[in-house]
């Protein structure tokens, strides 16, 4: 019998992106050991610097032009490649993310080659993400975007806020409440402190507040640092980590305004933490926090909950779990608040941070492990091409 094949498109897997990237990325390969045939579209923005291979997955992952590069991944060339794939290799399509044109291509290859096309919007659908950039967004809804929701065959959530925001643009196609994945590590492998403590000295005989997701205004780090700027007095021993990929140019205003409170000695930027690095910081840091106004899920907060981390985040990250599982804070997005949660976090022992930590990492494992959420995927998209009773997560318009 022959193999189900199924193309995930997006924009970019290039590492600097982060969340999605990774994610697509390790979905690919979990649904690749479901015996799923796998290809990955993307381009490279960075010169081939992203990953060359990836295991069980067919990577056509191409050059971006300078025109692409500009016009937001505008590339006739590239398109035509996921057209002839199409035509030839594919069963299904599955596109992640919006507002770009190589969502447009995704949906051409699908329609024209009378395939089915799951869209996974990545929260960029939300209210906060739709009123960001807005009159570039609605260029895009007029040339492309609408059109593209239009042809869907079906969308992932990885949320109920999710599924309500995409009812909300008026869809109507069968929504998969599908989580996001996380891996889970081996604590007993997890580097020491030193590999984050030799790059920045500050962080010795600190305890760690960690911050680690994109540089952009959407995640609230202005409120963090108002907050923390009336916390370090209480808290000498602690540092506030804001680890992360800049791309729009936002960590220049957060540095100002850290100067401006007078915070450079208690908080680092780091940049973009990648390979051990990255690990040190998730897996020694007593708390990690996400002051964010809107995600989809919040890769982040898996992947510590993960390493046994402790989270506080707000409701614009729909992680109830952390309230359910009592490993963590989910609060109303206030400055009050986060500061009362924060002194409550902080003032814990170190033995009540670490229970309710490894109860948040067994958590993840049952919930949200790949090996979960590819079954599931699998089980969509045998659903679409093959029919039958749906599963359960799907939920169709009422």
């Amino acid at each position: 019998m022959k193999q189900m094949e199924v193309c995930h498109v997006i924009d970019s897997i290039d590492e600097y992106t982060g969340g999605s990237a990774n994610s697509v990325i390790n979905l690919s390969q979990a649904l690749a050991q479901e015996k799923i045939d796998c290809h990955l579209f993307a381009l490279d923005y960075q010169n081939c610097k992203s990953q060359s291979s990836l295991t069980g997955v067919k990577l056509h992952n191409y050059p971006a032009t300078n025109l692409a590069k500009i016009f937001r991944g505008f590339d006739p060339k590239a398109s035509r490649y996921l057209f002839d794939l199409a035509s030839t290799k594919l069963d299904l399509i599955h596109n992640h993310g919006l507002w770009v044109f190589f969502n447009m291509y995704a949906r051409q290859a699908a329609v024209s080659n009378r395939l089915p096309l799951i869209i996974s919007p990545k929260g960029m659908l939300e209210p906060w993400a739709l009123n960001y950039s807005r009159y570039k967004k609605c260029l895009a809804w007029y040339l492309y975007e609408q059109k593209n929701l239009n042809s869907a065959t079906a969308f992932q959530a990885t949320s109920v806020q999710e599924i309500q925001s995409i009812r909300r643009m008026g869809y109507k196609q069968p929504i998969a409440l599908i989580a996001e994945g996380v891996s889970i590590p081996q604590l007993d492998q997890k580097p020491s402190k030193s590999f984050l403590e030799q790059l920045f000295p500050e962080l010795i005989n600190k305890k760690w507040l960690l911050f680690l997701s994109r540089i952009h205004p959407k995640k609230g780090l202005n409120n963090l640092l108002y907050v923390w700027q009336l916390l370090i007095n209480k808290f000498p021993d602690w540092h506030l980590i804001i680890a992360g990929p800049d791309i729009i140019g936002h960590r220049a205003e957060l540095e100002l305004l850290t100067r401006e409170l007078g915070l450079e000695k208690q908080v680092t930027f780091t940049g973009m933490l990648l390979g051990e690095i990255k690990t040190s910081a998730l897996s020694n840091a007593e708390l990690f926090i996400l002051p964010t106004y809107s995600e989809n899920f919040g890769i982040a907060i898996a992947e510590s909950l993960a390493y046994g981390v402790p989270v506080i985040t707000t409701k614009g990250a729909p992680w109830q779990d952390l309230s359910d599982y009592s490993c963590g804070w989910w609060i109303e997005n206030n400055q009050q608040l986060l500061m009362n949660v924060l002194i409550e976090a902080m003032e814990l022992s170190d033995l009540e941070r670490q229970e309710m930590g490894m109860r948040g990492r067994a958590m993840v494992e049952k919930k949200y492990s790949w090996n979960y959420i590819a079954q599931e995927m699998s089980d969509l998209y045998d659903w679409i091409l093959s029919g039958g009773n749906p599963p359960n997560f799907i939920h169709f318009n009422s």
